[in-house]
């Protein structure tokens, strides 16, 4: 039943994490007057139609989103079936904040131009899921 609540703190942290980018976002638009569309620029900004140029913080922002939006999911329904297959429960305690763990490394890493941390984080968060996959065919092919 733990398997369960450490599922969802998982969730909780991710969602975090993806919020605390998006006011990253929100804040780089808002300070720079810079918006995605002519009518949130009229809307929110400070007059005139928004910056063509997002600044890079912006741009890694954006980037940091999308790459967040290709392996959260995956993450998330293999998380899903781990657990409800009844998986190694000591493996929620292990894995799941290990995939926590890369992706806020990943998004610092992103947003800080910091490489080799950036590829290994996100490897980190890969090679948890290729884990997750394993206990879960090991144990649907066993049952």
């Amino acid at each position: 039943m733990y398997t369960w609540k450490i599922y969802g703190i998982t969730v909780v942290a991710l969602f975090l994490k993806m919020l605390a980018i998006i006011l990253i976002q929100v804040n780089t638009r808002r300070k720079s007057n810079n918006f995605s569309t002519p009518e949130d620029a009229a809307t929110f900004g400070k007059g005139g139609t928004g910056v063509v140029q997002e600044s890079q913080l912006l741009q890694r922002a954006t980037k940091t989103l999308n790459n967040d939006g290709e392996n959260i999911p995956i993450f998330l329904f293999l998380a899903t079936a781990y657990v409800n297959l009844g998986c190694w429960e000591q493996g929620t305690l292990i894995y799941f904040p290990l995939f926590v763990l890369s992706r806020f490394a990943h998004s610092i890493a992103f947003l800080r131009a910091m490489q080799p941390l950036r590829t290994r984080a996100y490897q980190l968060g890969l090679s948890v899921m290729v884990v997750l996959s394993g206990h879960i065919l090991w144990t649907a092919l066993s049952k």
